[in-house]
């Protein structure tokens, strides 16, 4: 077996061969072999280069690939992935354990997709532990008859709606408070709180970006916004919160190649949280996608975000898969 190559970039060759070997996963295991993020930084790279991309070669194909953002504070943040026909070989072993070689002080934390039993196997023959877990959620939008489904009306509190105004986002106007807006809001999670003006225009650059279905809450300074000029002073800008939404042409699993959506992203300012601002901005994203005639919703949520839990719940989505992060042992 050769030797795990680590590189900061990829040429276009390795980043199309690479790619194409997430497409061959997929097809086998029914989940997606890399995230979003990792897929847009073999794509377009790391502009902070923090980027490390582990490749294995076998017999000159692309037996296993590995990605890892690296952090000065926290632990990498990792995926790999292992060709399917080249799999048992030892090629995921090898693969962690460069991951790990190559960590900070911090180590290095492994995301598998979809709770697949080849994964979890991989960590228990690894020593390594469960050290996080995404539950993924499903709403269906249409009824067996093909009518849509009802939904609650998005009804503002009284502070909502003296404070904000919910419209459409505006692509070469809104980016930069965007992405003001969710560093605050995302302050301590750790990927969304990284979100750069880069990652945003990377984004609305993919085939799958609608502004219609980006609904941004912004600030009009009512009576009652709660802490706008406070807000103003820490750098939150103008907007209170947001819900973007996605659609997957594909399914994303949930039917054979209909199109489904995605609470993609809701975020809420800390000076809003409270108020009622997120459920209302994740009525009106679901109300969106359902009126485009879509029969599902998907999202991801953190398994310990028990109140986000609880709020998705009472809207009827119900837990449908899961991803879960693996890290070494002591």
């Amino acid at each position: 077996m050769d030797e795990v190559r680590i590189v900061r970039s990829l040429d276009e060759e390795d980043a199309e061969r690479v790619l194409a070997l997430a497409e061959e996963a997929h097809a086998l295991d029914g989940a997606e072999a890399l995230s979003e993020q990792t897929v847009l930084r073999v794509r377009h790279g790391s502009p902070e280069g923090t980027a490390r991309f582990h490749l294995l070669d076998e017999e000159g194909d692309l037996a296993g690939f590995a990605f890892a953002e690296k952090s000065a504070d926290e632990p990498d943040s990792a995926e790999l992935l292992v060709a399917p026909g080249r799999r048992r070989r030892g090629h995921g072993t090898a693969l962690a354990r460069s991951l790990r070689a190559d960590a900070g002080a911090a180590g290095v934390r492994v995301w598998a997709h979809g709770r697949l039993p080849a994964a979890q196997g991989l960590a228990e023959a690894l020593g390594w532990h469960r050290a996080r877990g995404l539950l993924k959620m499903r709403l269906r939008l249409r009824g067996g008859d093909g009518a849509p489904v009802g939904l609650p009306e998005p009804k503002p509190s009284g502070a909502v709606a003296d404070g904000v105004r919910v419209r459409a986002f505006r692509p070469g106007e809104d980016e930069a408070a965007l992405v003001r807006s969710h560093a605050a809001a995302f302050a301590d999670h750790p990927e969304q709180g990284g979100v750069t003006l880069e990652d945003l225009r990377q984004r609305q650059a993919e085939p799958w970006f609608d502004a219609e279905g980006f609904f941004v809450a912004e600030e009009t300074g009512g009576p009652a916004a709660r802490g706008a000029q406070e807000a103003q002073d820490a750098g939150e800008g103008r907007i209170a919160g947001f819900h973007w939404t996605k659609v997957h042409a594909d399914g994303a699993g949930l039917t054979d190649g209909e199109p489904v959506g995605e609470v993609y992203v809701v975020g809420v300012a800390p000076s809003w949280q409270g108020t009622g601002l997120g459920r209302l901005l994740t009525l009106a994203g679901v109300r969106y996608l359902r009126d485009r005639g879509l029969p599902w919703v998907l999202l991801y949520v953190d398994e310990d975000n028990r109140a986000a839990v609880r709020l998705y719940e009472t809207l009827g989505f119900e837990v449908w898969d899961g991803d879960v992060m693996y890290a070494p042992g002591d």
